[in-house]
């Protein structure tokens, strides 16, 4: 798939990310997103704020499709020591918050007897459908997915440096993905 350049990237993140907010604000949303077409398939993490229940696991993935009831499935993956390493997975079932932008969906997860629950807001995507970043409420974790399995570096710290411009201040690495091996910590 075609790549974004650096400076359509930036401005497109600023353009759809509206005014700068502090870290302990809501980031804006980014929506109208097309239901049907973006939770559907599979995106690529290409970074994301470092979490201990993240760490050493690369390779990720958020697959979305839907269930027999017609909800949104969600399933996170990644490999746990490099490509060839060991899966590691949680499912659960979405539920769109804003309908009609779409932008903010909360995921039920299943993990073991537990039920927990994490809003994801999209804080930004492209106009062609190709990359989207999301922030959790507060703005304390950010991710950023691509379609395509690697986008080039420059392109994902452009919109790292976007997405600080709206206000984030947290840690952000850089995964590994096909097409892109090991990890950085960003700008």
């Amino acid at each position: 798939m075609p790549s974004i350049s650096i400076v359509a990237a930036t401005a497109g993140l600023i353009l759809l990310g509206g005014a700068a907010v502090s870290h302990a604000a809501d980031p804006p949303t980014a929506g109208p997103l097309a239901l049907d077409n973006f939770y559907a398939g599979v995106w690529y993490e290409q970074a994301r704020t470092p979490t201990r229940l993240t760490r050493g696991c690369e390779y990720a993935t958020t697959t979305y499709g839907r269930t027999e009831r017609g909800e949104i499935a969600v399933t996170d993956a990644c490999r746990q020591g490099g490509a060839e390493g060991r899966e590691r997975a949680i499912s659960g079932v979405g539920e769109i918050q804003d309908p009609g932008q779409n932008a903010e969906l909360s995921v039920r997860y299943r993990f073991g007897p537990f039920r927990p629950s994490i809003t994801y807001r999209v804080i930004a995507h492209a106009p062609d459908g190709q990359w989207f970043i999301s922030a959790e409420p507060g703005f304390e974790k950010i991710y950023m997915f691509s379609r395509p399995t690697a986008l080039p570096v420059p392109e994902i710290e452009a919109q790292i440096a976007a997405v600080r411009a709206m206000g984030y201040a947290g840690e952000v690495e850089i995964l590994a993905t096909p097409g892109r091996a090991g990890t950085s910590p960003a700008p």
